[in-house]
This record gives structure tokens, sequence and C-alpha cells, in this order.
């Protein structure tokens, strides 16, 4: 975000108007087939920096069609259902046919009516596509960057839209552009010392780097000359368009560089080559054959069979560069992963466990249900599991360095816990609360990734970045919050079943949850002590002092206040059944605030977990929560009063000994 103004004052409106050229007709290749499945396999396998860290230009893809369309898949005019794959190599490559697509959500019609465009036809909701917008895009571009003035607290909803869809378009053009460099020749006719240096009338993009030595050698021979100022004239002419023709290609660097990890980290894109050449006055040999494999690959994209051919020699030395520094290794892990979607299979399984369970309360002496719920819960908490590990080998992390990574472990150690109670008690208890937890914790995750729309991997931010206190603070922390999360779910089955007379006349029913809830709360205050210590060591190494009084730091103490406070208001008599899962219900929202709350705040040093768009869903969780204790509160206190009142009857009578108690 922190270069927004210069894209939308600069950069924008200029790829606009190349865009729009390269729609009209620069790039005349349409797809008349589907994509080969060798070619999205080559295309799926290449690697690519992005976000700091190499990944498969699949990821890539998906996680950019996410933000612009809502979803992963795009439904042509001819009702054809792409991939992201398919969809970037579309843009990419055929962008004259993938300007049709509708690929850009909005989600009220007053934006595109802002900038112009017509909405008829259109839902309130709906996708649009690149052609429908490009006429307006000047203006959307004017609007964006007046309204990027604004705070976006204080922007209307249709202000956000507005926003949201130029910097969609912008990624999008930048994408339509990025091979224009490879598309188009350059025009030397114009001089003879041109057409002597590439010894022809036109040249390629590659060409051109690669005569950058004796273009400057033409550059100092002509400067001062006016018999040689047409060869001048022209040569400026030449790298000025060379220079427009990556405009926009900086974020996508698909070119590995020459030099050790250590030493050169950064991959490069076209504009980065350009100018390391025009400043340096060469550029190796490496870059010039990957540029030249580009180049051959975006020039046969009409022709399948020569266009795989040409990706496969560029997806050879791509790889190979990338090998050499080391950066290849577990591009092939993680396509397996996003392919064998684990976190789909894991929900889909829990809701399976959750039916299943549901069905064993209704049907209790059939023992295949409960078999059968307990090995759905178990295979789907093991799929999170392995899921879990598989994002550990790709990223060389511990198991929660982002929060996204949080709701996963979150739910697979309440999982865990949960199937640990059932095998102890076999009450079916902690059977539902493994299933409830997975469902829930899953659904959690899915929307958070669809509502984040970032890439679940990221490189870390400087302060995170060490293995160590991510696998024993943040591992420990995220532990706690676990059995906060598990304890607040056992404690809402116990109001719930207490609010609608479930198990009514089973008082060992309640009994056994409250002993799962308080267990549960003493295992959580362990890690959620430890963690915080451990937090504040690691505070006073990064930041040279122990506790600062920091929301994070705060919400991290509240948790461990509120559940101390529980356990002893337990132990000293001041809380019974009922008042121990009522306290340990609104502990649930005291760990949702430390979870997730804080980061909404935007301030302190720990802002960087910060989510847009997650505040009404956790104002949701607050408010159920409250609701629910309010609701059973006043049932309690209606049976208080109802017992006294019958107590007070039955010892005006002599018989008190035989008055009701409320537990």
């Amino acid at each position: 975000m922190k270069n927004l103004i210069r894209i939308l004052t600069v950069a924008i409106p200029l790829l606009a108007l190349i865009g729009a050229a390269s729609a009209q007709g620069q790039a005349p290749f349409q797809r008349g087939a589907p994509w080969s499945a060798r070619t999205l396999e080559l295309a799926e396998h290449l690697p690519v920096q992005d976000g700091g860290r190499i990944k498969p230009l699949s990821t890539y893809a998906a996680f950019t069609l996410l933000r612009l369309n809502g979803r992963r898949s795009v439904t042509t005019p001819a009702e054809e259902k792409l991939t992201p794959t398919e969809w970037l190599l579309d843009v990419l490559f055929v962008p004259a046919q993938a300007a049709d697509y509708p690929v850009f959500m909005v989600s009220d019609m007053q934006a595109v009516e802002a900038i112009g465009v017509s909405v008829a036809d259109k839902k309130k909701r709906d996708r649009y596509s690149m052609n429908e917008l490009r006429p307006a895009v000047r203006k959307l571009f004017e609007l964006a960057r007046d309204y990027e003035q604004i705070e976006e607290k204080a922007r209307s909803t249709v202000q956000n839209q507005v926003f949201g869809l130029a910097t969609n378009v912008d990624s999008y053009l930048r994408l339509e552009t990025h091979f224009d460099y490879a598309r188009q020749d350059l025009d030397v006719s114009e001089s003879a010392g041109l057409r002597r240096v590439f010894g022809a009338d036109r040249a390629r993009f590659s060409q051109v780097l690669a005569q950058m030595p004796a273009l400057a050698a033409l550059q100092r021979e002509s400067r001062g000359d006016p018999a040689r100022a047409a060869d001048s004239k022209a040569l400026d002419k030449l790298l000025q368009s060379a220079n427009e023709l990556t405009s926009g290609t900086e974020s996508l660097a698909l070119i590995p560089a020459t030099g050790t990890l250590a030493a050169e980290p950064e991959w490069h894109s076209p504009a980065d080559l350009f100018a390391h050449a025009f400043d340096q006055g060469g550029l190796a040999q490496p870059y010039i054959d990957e540029l030249a494999a580009f180049e051959d690959t975006a020039r046969n994209a009409g022709d399948p069979a020569r266009f795989e051919q040409a990706l496969e020699a560029l997806h050879a030395k791509t790889v190979a560069a990338a090998t050499v520094r080391g950066e290849y290794a577990k591009i092939g892990l993680e396509i397996g992963y996003y392919k064998a979607d684990y976190i789909t299979r894991s929900l889909a399984i829990f809701v399976l466990g959750f039916l299943l369970a549901a069905a064993l309360w209704l049907f209790p002496r059939i023992k295949l249900l409960y078999w059968g719920a307990n090995a759905a819960v178990a295979v789907a908490t093991g799929l999170l599991i392995v899921a879990i590990v598989v994002r550990c080998m790709i990223r060389e992390r511990p198991p929660v360095s982002t929060l996204y990574e949080t709701v996963l472990f979150v739910t697979a150690v309440g999982a865990v816990l949960a199937l640990v109670m059932e095998r102890i008690n076999r009450q079916r208890m902690g059977l539902s609360a493994a299933a409830i937890l997975g469902v829930i914790g899953l659904f959690v995750a899915n929307g958070y990734e669809t509502l984040d729309k970032r890439d679940t991997m990221p490189q870390l931010v400087a302060v995170l970045d060490t293995n160590f206190w991510l696998a024993t603070h943040v591992t420990a922390i995220t532990i706690g919050y676990s059995a906060g999360m598990l304890a607040a779910l056992l404690a809402s089955v116990f109001l719930v079943s207490r609010l609608f007379g479930i198990k009514k006349g089973d008082p060992a029913y309640f009994k056994n949850l409250t002993r799962m809830t308080y267990g549960t709360l003493a295992f959580g205050l362990i890690f959620s002590v430890v963690g915080t210590i451990l937090g504040g060591i690691w505070a006073n190494e990064s930041w040279g002092r122990f506790w600062g009084w920091d929301p994070k730091e705060n919400g991290a103490l509240l948790i461990c206040l509120a559940q101390i406070f529980i356990l002893h208001a337990r132990m000293g008599g001041y809380v019974r059944d009922f008042g121990i899962n009522m306290l340990a219900a609104f502990g649930g929202t005291v760990v949702g605030f430390s979870w997730f709350g804080v980061n909404l705040l935007g301030v302190g040093l720990h802002s960087y977990g910060f989510t847009s768009g997650i505040h009404t869903a956790l104002w949701g969780y607050y408010l159920g929560q409250w609701g629910l204790m309010a609701l059973a509160g006043g049932q309690y206190w209606i049976e208080r009063v109802r017992a006294d009142a019958a107590r007070q009857a039955l010892e005006s009578q002599g018989r008190g000994a035989t008055a009701p108690q409320v537990q």
C-alpha cells in the first residue's frame, strides 16, 4: 500500500493506455481450444517470486484470481470454466480474448455507475470484464486517486468499492501488458547506425539489451555530432520505446537472479533487467537467454504445439537456474498441497462426523453410529494435521506464523483434546465437541482466506522471522487459545442444554460437561501463562523491554487473568456448575479479543496481524456468546426466584428440608 499513491498517479493511467492498445490489435492470438494438459503442467510448475518468496505460478494465479473474482475459477462468455492457471495463461498470452471474461467482482453496482459504466442487465452484486470497464479506466483511477487521500475508515462503501476496483484493475492491466515487450518488435529502420548494430530494420527487446554495449558506443559517437543527429534521435526513441514496453512488469518476477541466493536474493522482471542493462551498459547472457525464451513463448501463443515446445524450453531454463540457487525444491510439494485440498476435504469429513454425532444423540444405542462418528472426526483431524505438517515443510517454519495458521492449529489442537476426552469418558460429549470445533474452525479458515484474499504462506515480517520463538512462544500461546475456545464451546453446550431442557433428568451429563470445561481451562492456563512469559522474553530481545502494555500483550494477560479468576472462583466455592460454565463462555470472548480483536485496533507493535473485514464476524461471535449467556442467566434467575418462593412456602409449612436446589 505504501506505493499506491505513485501507482495511482503515474503508472495506472499509462497502463490503461497500453492495455487498451494491446487489446485492440497488438495481441491478435486467440485460443481456439483448451490449453493442453502438458502446457498446464509446465505453467503450474513455473516458479515466480512474489511476496518475498518463491512459489509456483499456479499459487500466484489462484490468489490473484481470488482477489479479483472472489473465487478461484472464472466462467468465460462461452461457458468454459477455467482454473486459475488457465485464466492466467489467457491473460498473459491471449489478452484480447481474456479481456471479455467477467473477472472483476463488484459488490455494489453504484461503484461502476460512479465511473460511467453501463449496468444494464447487471445485478447489484455482479462481475464485469476488462472490456466493460476499459472505457472508464481513466475516470476510475482519477476517483481512486481522490479517495486514496481519505482514511479508509472514513470512506463510504461506494468509495471503498471504487478504490478496491482500481487496485484490482491495476493488477490486471499489469498482467495483460506484461508480455508486450515479448510480442512486439522495435523499429530501428530510422537510423543507419541502428541498422548496422542490429543488421535489420526491426529488433526484439532481448536483442536491444544484448546490444546495449554497442548502443552505448553509438550514443557516445553520435552525441555532439550534428551529422549524426538522426542516429542520436533514433537511439533515444528506441530506448524510450523499450522502457515503455516494460512499464508495469515489475509485479511479476519470473526471471531468477544469476548470483547466489545470499548475494542476490531478488528475482527480476523485464523492467529490472532493462534498468540494469541501461545503467551498467550490458546484461549477463543468461538473462538475455531467459528473455529470448519468453519472447519465443509469447510469439507462439497462436500455435498450441509450438507454444508448448517454447514453454518447455523456457521452463527448463528457469527451473535449472532456480535449482542452482536452491529455490525450486518445494515447488512440487506446494502444488501437491493445493491439489490435495486437505482443508476442504477435512471440512467435508468433519461435517460428516458432525451429522453422525447428531444422529448418535438421537439413537444412542446404535454402536455403528458411534464408531462411524469417531472414525470420521479422527480422519478429518488427521487430514488437518497433515495439512499443517505439509505447510511446515513448504515454509520450513513451525506450525503457526500467521493468523490463518492460528485458525488451523487451534482447530487441530482442540479436536485432538476433545477426542482424548472422549477416549477417557466415552460419553459422546468430547466426540461432539471435536466435530463442532472442526466444522466451525475450518469454516472460519475458509472464510478468512476468502476475506483476506492473500497468499496464506507469505514472507514473514522481520520481527517474526525466528523459528525458535515461533516454535515456543507462538505455539504455546496458540495452544492456550485452543484450550480457551474449547472450554467456551463445552460451556456453551452446557448452557444450551440447560436452556432447552436437554438431558434435564441426567445430572451426570452436566457434571461431566463441567468437569471437562474445568480441566480444559486448567490445561489452557498452563500454556497461556508460559506463552505470555516467553513472549515477554522475546519482546525483551526484540524491543528491549519485557512488557510495554501493547494491546496484544494486554490481550494475552487478560486470558491468563480470566482463566485464573474462573479456576479460583470454583476452588473458593464462589461459583458452582452453572457459574463456571457462564464464566468459561465469557472467557471465549476474551480469547477472541486477544486472538483477533486487538488486530482490529491497528495500533501497537503487533499490528502486523491486522486483517480488514473481520470486524463483523468477530462482533457476531461476541454478541452470540453474550446473548446465550443473557438467556441462560435469565432462566437461571427465574429458577432461583421460583426455588426461593417454593422454599419459603415449604418452610412456612415446616418442611424446608425438601426445598428444590438450583445448581
